[in-house]
């Protein structure tokens, strides 16, 4: 029997049913995720950037130079914090997706391993490694005075970020999604309290800023280390082993992340020097105000990619490829518009960003530099999209690779661009490696995609669904009429047509709603069959000890006797369901 080609919907002419896959779980979704993930952002941002615009208005432009002078070093230290949260959470999120419940166990040690491991390093290592990047830039005697000063409280804070880290991914993981909203904004209030008592009533100055992050680091990661040992089980265990190769995947997964914000801290720190030379010390404050631009704008580009990031996890799993476009495809409207309107208002109203600073007197060149160098956020936007998504797919490696080379061509642009006769134009630099980057990402984005869909097609047919609860019926039907015309087994398709049926309804009546969204995937082999479903109803159910997740509808008896096997997993607020037949 030949295979036909993938389908990736099912209609009825008869009653004029259609239920091509829409998206509308992965769009409803996002925008349960999107709002708790930007205020978890703006609470980075408060705690990277409010420390320049405490100091910037409260001490002046010198101590604001120096916070940006002293970024670089924040990045190469925070290479290690974006290595092991985003590895863990990628390891995490695919043991999930597969239902590897072994596997989740000894990866959630290995993760817990690796954190306090890490923590300790990042205390030691940077020491040697701060003192080389300040004494580097050889600044004059007082703004290196003042750069040490806010250095200590913030080389100290940096071990306890790492912790919180990890701990919002995890969270994210599991979809505690309010308390990760409340965790960022106490962390971002607890920053900007302090940094005022400490500058302003204290007057210690650009160190109070430092020790300000300090602070709001230990509140941060003391409650987020509290609830995640009292309310979760991510700290369970169950006499698990640390796994060598637990820890070889999660380096692996984390590598793109990591060669990303290496490369983001080597680039800064080349760039800053460039900047200098071309605009003195006041280039800090300009490159100062580009951050906190650069912030903002990740608050939304973070925000959409970290919300992304799992469920391209599950549908990858899952081998939902044409789901997986329309994430995609979705990821790529949200960052359109929210940095579209974002960058439009730097262009008209580039003088707020010094203003805000502290910064009142700003030179034409400041304010071109600034105009210029936001071009680049929307590429941005979309790169870091593609780094998620080429993370979670496993092609860990390929991002690894171009992150490197694409970030190593930055200062290369700068070094030409800064002989232009404007010294703005440097700022231009930033785009160009940006637009190179995206042109090779899409050119692997298509290739790798259609390559995996091929080879699901020669090997099944896949049939792609979004089903609403009043017409289970009619989809009923309609798979098996499917599988009548592509000459598969009625056993298999009745079987199939009854898991759905039982499943859509339960999805409905546990919530007491129609409204539920509900994704399925099918893919047809010559003899068996495959039934993986997505819903956002409540959490089907739990055994009589509260520790074991089982699958219970009113006909789970059926369903189970007609089923080859049964995986379920309740991740990210939804049910995750696969039957095969």
């Amino acid at each position: 029997m030949g295979l036909k080609k993938r389908k990736d919907c099912t209609q009825n002419n008869n009653i004029e049913k259609d239920f091509c896959i829409s998206g509308a779980l992965t769009s409803k979704k996002l925008l349960e995720y999107i709002p708790v993930m930007i205020l978890t952002n703006i609470s980075v941002l408060l705690l990277v950037s409010v420390d320049g615009l405490v100091v910037g208005n409260l001490v002046g432009e010198q101590a604001l130079s120096s916070v940006s002078i002293f970024y670089p070093a924040i990045a190469l230290i925070g290479v290690i914090s974006a290595w092991v949260a985003c590895g863990s959470a990628t390891s995490l999120s695919a043991a999930m997706s597969k239902n590897e419940n072994s596997k989740i166990l000894h990866l959630k040690h290995t993760i817990n391993f690796l954190t306090i491991a890490s923590a300790v390093f990042i205390g030691i290592a940077q020491i040697p490694a701060v003192h080389l990047i300040i004494n580097s830039y050889k600044l004059s005697p007082e703004l290196h005075d003042l750069t040490w000063q806010y250095a200590i409280g913030v080389m100290c804070s940096m071990p306890f970020g790492l912790i919180s880290n990890v701990g919002v991914y995890q969270l994210q993981i599991i979809g505690k999604m309010k308390m990760l909203g409340v965790l960022a904004l106490i962390e971002g209030c607890t920053n900007l309290i302090f940094d005022l008592m400490f500058v302003k009533f204290f007057r210690m100055g650009v160190a109070g800023a430092g020790y300000g992050t300090l602070c709001a680091n230990l509140v941060r990661s003391f409650l987020t280390v509290a609830y995640l040992a009292k309310k979760t089980g991510l700290y369970k265990c169950h006499g698990a082993k640390i796994n060598i190769h637990d820890i070889k995947e999660i380096l692996i997964n984390g590598l793109p992340e990591a060669s990303n914000s290496i490369m983001l801290a080597i680039q800064s720190y080349f760039m800053l020097s460039i900047i200098i030379k071309s605009f003195g010390e006041f280039g800090g404050a300009i490159k100062s105000c580009c951050d906190f631009s650069t912030n903002v704008a990740l608050i939304f580009i973070n925000s959409i990619q970290s919300s992304a990031r799992p469920l391209i996890s599950i549908m990858n799993g899952s081998e939902d490829y044409k789901g997986l476009r329309i994430l995609i495809r979705q990821c790529v409207l949200l960052i359109t518009g929210f940095i579209g309107i974002f960058t439009a208002m730097i262009w008209f109203f580039p003088r707020i960003v010094y203003r805000i600073h502290g910064i009142n007197n700003v030179p034409n060149g400041a304010i071109l530099s600034l105009r210029i160098y936001s071009v680049c956020f929307l590429l941005l936007g979309f790169n870091t999209l593609f780094r998620a998504y080429f993370s979670n797919c496993g092609q860990a490696k390929y991002s690894s690779i171009l992150t490197i080379i694409g970030n190593s061509t930055l200062a290369f642009f700068a070094l030409i661009l800064s002989k232009s006769f404007l010294g703005s134009d440097v700022w231009l630099a930033y785009s160009c490696k940006e637009l190179l980057m995206l042109s090779v990402n899409l050119c692997f984005y298509w290739n790798k995609l259609k390559l995996k869909a091929n080879q699901v097609e020669r090997n099944s047919t896949v049939l792609y669904m979004t089903v609403k609860p009043e017409d289970a019926i009619a989809a009923s039907r309609q798979i098996r009429h499917y599988a009548d015309d592509n000459s598969y087994p009625p056993k298999i398709s009745n079987r199939i047509s009854l898991a759905m049926e039982e499943m859509v309804a339960y999805a409905a009546k546990s919530q007491n709603n129609q409204n539920i969204q509900i994704q399925i995937v099918i893919r047809f082999f010559k003899d068996r069959a495959i039934f993986v479903m997505l819903d956002d109803g409540k959490c089907i159910a739990l055994d009589s000890n509260n520790k074991i997740q089982e699958l219970i509808t009113d006909n789970y008896g059926l369903l189970k006797k007609v089923a080859k096997s049964v995986k379920y997993q309740y991740i990210l607020n939804m049910n995750y369901t696969i039957f095969e037949f």
